[in-house]
């Protein structure tokens, strides 16, 4: 139990111009949540998602499959750890709750030529028809593992530990250089 308040400071500097007039759209997630959930051997995402909506109906039940019996339950509103404790106590004791939102960061990719972008450095195979909206993928982007999610036809989001935040940025912005560039340099 935290004995002081955590202020969720963005890990990027200014980063509204960097993508002014990009066709590529590289853009933090500001606040919200992400919860670490952890299923004993015979919990499964069903009763999961069944449980969240029956408890807290009201976050959302956008639940991501991280590892057997582990999941990333994310959401946009913010959740005091009085209200993560109140859901903890009320969950089946299949399920732990731990606060990543203070260590991982949401970051999301968009664009015509976002999953593109993505493939110079996953092994993941994002085409639409593999990849549907709403599927999420364990993986290494580079050399940093993340986790991505197709949120929208053309756009996914990415997470990753916060430590690594800059660093996959910089390789994001590096990757999609070719689909940024001014018309009179193309």
């Amino acid at each position: 139990m935290r004995d002081y308040l955590l202020e969720n400071r963005s890990p990027f500097l200014d980063v509204a111009a960097a993508d002014k007039g990009a066709s590529i759209r590289l853009a933090p997630v500001t606040g919200g949540f992400v919860f670490h959930v952890l299923g004993d051997a015979k919990s499964d995402e069903a009763a999961l998602k069944k449980a969240l909506a029956k408890i807290a109906q009201e976050l959302g039940a956008d639940v991501r499959k991280s590892a057997p019996n582990q999941w990333f339950w994310v959401g946009d509103a913010d959740v005091s750890s009085d209200q993560r404790a109140e859901i903890q106590s009320a969950l089946s004791s299949q399920f732990a709750l731990c606060d990543q939102t203070h260590g991982r960061v949401r970051m999301v990719l968009s664009g015509a030529s976002s999953r593109t972008v993505l493939a110079k450095g996953t092994m993941v195979d994002l085409s639409a028809d593999l990849f549907a909206i709403g599927q999420s993928a364990m993986t290494q982007i580079g050399h940093i593992g993340a986790m991505i999610t197709r949120v929208e036809d053309d756009s996914f989001e990415l997470i990753v530990l916060r430590s690594f935040a800059g660093s996959l940025w910089d390789e994001l912005q590096h990757m999609a250089t070719e689909f940024n560039k001014p018309a009179s340099m193309s």
